[in-house]
């Protein structure tokens, strides 16, 4: 409602069931909000480029009404001038904006815990810097640093430089959309050509080495050497495997699947069980929910495979990464002849094809075609 805000009206206002607001007559945007306790605050409001601004002014009567109409227009002024805009634009620092980017944009918690490892360790020094003041020379320059001399004692490194654009360079964008900035200042490293294409690793097993392998610790029942063995002959990325739970292992369309929905492209993973794979899962102990269970911590799945990975290397004579048993997989299954778009399936990699879209994998002769060409991967 709007009346006059004299000091009678104000005295004579009950609280109701509902909060509610007396806008004043005499000066637009002035105005008194009674909460159901009967405190009157008083506020001022306005519209600036579509964005509603509102600020309350102080409580009745320790706030006097010329004294709040007063606070009133200065706020109004600022507001419409385009000085408050200016202001909190200037304080937003990059912290701030790390906070609000990840409060709003949907992370998994492994990503959203490395971008803040990433952030706090090599950018630092520039949390409580306002966001407009982080100029182009100063990514470019910081680029640089962590890729040719290294940051905070760290070692040079081109893929964690590289890393660290990427996640400023998100944050920066949405910055721009949130009109904080108006350009990405992280793009001078594109229209200056500065490369920061990282090098995609190639190595993996040969089949005589994944062969090797097997052999030498297929009667070992340790959760890591299963998991390897698993990635092995399924292709499941790291954390895939050793986050497998039994409950992923379920009857898709009268087929036994491990069905991975934590995946990478947010498309369930449906992957047949085959002969090798259930000798696998057989192995494993049953006694917690993770197929592959830590050895010192309850209710929880391995998650350190270096002790195991280091020791099996030592073994066979070559060093390995879980991801080049992802390779292997993919290559093994290219040396055996099968066809590429099931090799692209079994990897579970998204597809830009509208056509191949459409297809579902997890119909039963699909999952029946999926398990037989599982089956031809073999060392």
């Amino acid at each position: 409602m709007r009346r006059n805000i004299t000091l009678n009206v104000l005295k004579r206002l009950e609280p109701l069931e509902t909060p509610y607001f007396i806008r004043a007559t005499t000066l637009r945007g002035f105005g008194v909000k009674v909460n159901t306790s009967g405190v009157i605050k008083f506020f001022a409001e306005t519209k600036y480029k579509g964005t509603n601004y509102r600020k309350t002014l102080g409580t009745f009567p320790a706030l006097s009404i010329p004294e709040a109409e007063k606070e009133a227009i200065q706020f109004l002024n600022l507001v419409q001038t385009g000085q408050l805009q200016e202001s909190i634009r200037r304080q937003y620092s990059l912290g701030k904006l790390f906070t609000t980017y990840t409060s709003k944009v949907t992370l998994k918690p492994s990503t959203l815990k490395n971008h803040t490892q990433v952030i706090q360790f090599y950018l630092q020094d520039w949390l409580d810097k306002p966001v407009v003041s982080i100029t182009r020379e100063m990514v470019e320059k910081r680029f640089c640093q962590i890729r040719d001399k290294g940051v905070n004692g760290g070692k040079p490194t081109y893929s964690q430089a590289t890393k660290v654009m990427r996640i400023l360079s998100a944050l920066m964008n949405y910055a721009c959309a949130d009109q904080i900035i108006e350009n990405n200042p992280v793009n001078v490293l594109k229209q200056k050509r500065i490369d920061r294409s990282i090098v995609k690793r190639e190595h993996y097993l040969t089949a005589d080495q994944a062969r090797k392998l097997l052999q030498i610790t297929w009667k070992e029942t340790h959760p890591m050497t299963l998991a390897v063995h698993l990635m092995l002959y399924t292709g499941l990325r790291k954390n895939e495997a050793l986050r497998l739970k039994w409950e992923d292992i379920e009857t898709v369309n009268e087929v036994s699947c491990i069905v991975i929905r934590d995946v990478k492209n947010h498309r369930p993973h449906y992957l047949p069980v085959t002969d090798p794979i259930q000798e696998i899962l057989k192995k494993a102990s049953n006694d917690t929910v993770y197929v592959f269970p830590s050895p010192q911590k309850d209710d929880s799945n391995i998650s350190d495979e270096r002790p195991t990975l280091k020791r099996l290397s030592k073994a066979l004579g070559v060093t390995f990464k879980c991801h080049d048993l992802r390779r292997t997989f993919a290559t093994r299954a290219s040396e055996v002849g099968v066809d590429y778009l099931m090799v692209k399936r079994l990897l579970n990699h998204k597809s830009n094809d509208i056509t191949a879209q459409y297809i579902q994998w997890h119909s039963r002769d699909n999952l029946v075609a999926m398990k037989r060409a599982l089956q031809e991967v073999d060392y």
